[in-house]
């Protein structure tokens, strides 16, 4: 990659956005509950409808999102992260395969620390070159959760909800959060990275008090020969 911008130092916690919205809390718990229902009476409905996948995302975050489109290459650049902190908040990808051929699948794994924070919810902007790789399935493995994802061109859009039945914390301690599975295209060093954010979204933990997070972001390198 041609941009590869470092990031030195301890990520101070007073960068962490922290905001209480117990007005919010409420309203996003019956958009929970709405979309539970959805999934489970047909959740294939939602996301195989644009406006209405839009509506969801629109609710779950309660936050103006602008309408799903592809990123053109030029909007984002996918650059080096390294988690300076392990004491507070993070999320990392991290691959199974540090060396792959063309052609070949990888599994890239994303990984969160909450810090000891109850999580209800969260939000991955995942960083992928679509020149090199080919996203074949994104899956959650983060146990009571599901996901939603929106494919927005050069970095996926993941939204993580705790299921409502749930009643036990979820406390994240370098847990796996999503799977990816990216199929190799092109030969070279290649970067799947975590963004800050972008195009209005952003990557966050929420937690049970409706406190917002913003964990540091840590991106893995992957070879393919």
């Amino acid at each position: 990659m041609e941009n590869q911008n470092q990031s030195y130092g301890p990520i101070d916690s007073q960068q962490m956005i922290s905001e209480k919205k117990p007005a919010a809390h409420n309203v996003r718990m019956i958009f929970i509950t709405i979309v539970v229902l959805l999934i489970a009476l047909g959740g294939y409905v939602v996301l195989s409808n644009q406006n209405l996948k839009v509506q969801v995302q629109q609710a779950l975050k309660l936050v103006p999102v602008i309408p799903e489109k592809n990123s053109k290459e030029n909007d984002i650049d996918l650059f080096i992260s390294e988690i300076q902190d392990r004491n507070i908040p993070w999320i990392e990808a991290r691959a199974d395969k540090e060396e792959v051929s063309v052609g070949e699948n990888v599994m890239v794994t994303i990984y969160g620390f909450s810090g000891g924070k109850d999580i209800t919810g969260y939000d991955a902007l995942i960083g992928i070159d679509p020149e090199a790789f080919e996203v074949i399935s994104i899956d959650s493995v983060m146990p009571g959760f599901q996901i939603f994802k929106f494919d927005k061109g050069l970095y996926q859009s993941i939204t993580g909800i705790k299921d409502i039945q749930v009643k036990d914390p979820t406390v994240f301690d370098e847990s796996a959060l999503v799977t990816l599975t990216l199929k190799t295209k092109k030969k070279g060093e290649n970067i799947v990275t975590i963004l800050t954010s972008k195009d209005g979204e952003q990557t966050k933990f929420v937690d049970n008090d409706v406190q917002i997070l913003t964990p540091q972001i840590g991106s893995v390198f992957i070879t393919v020969n």
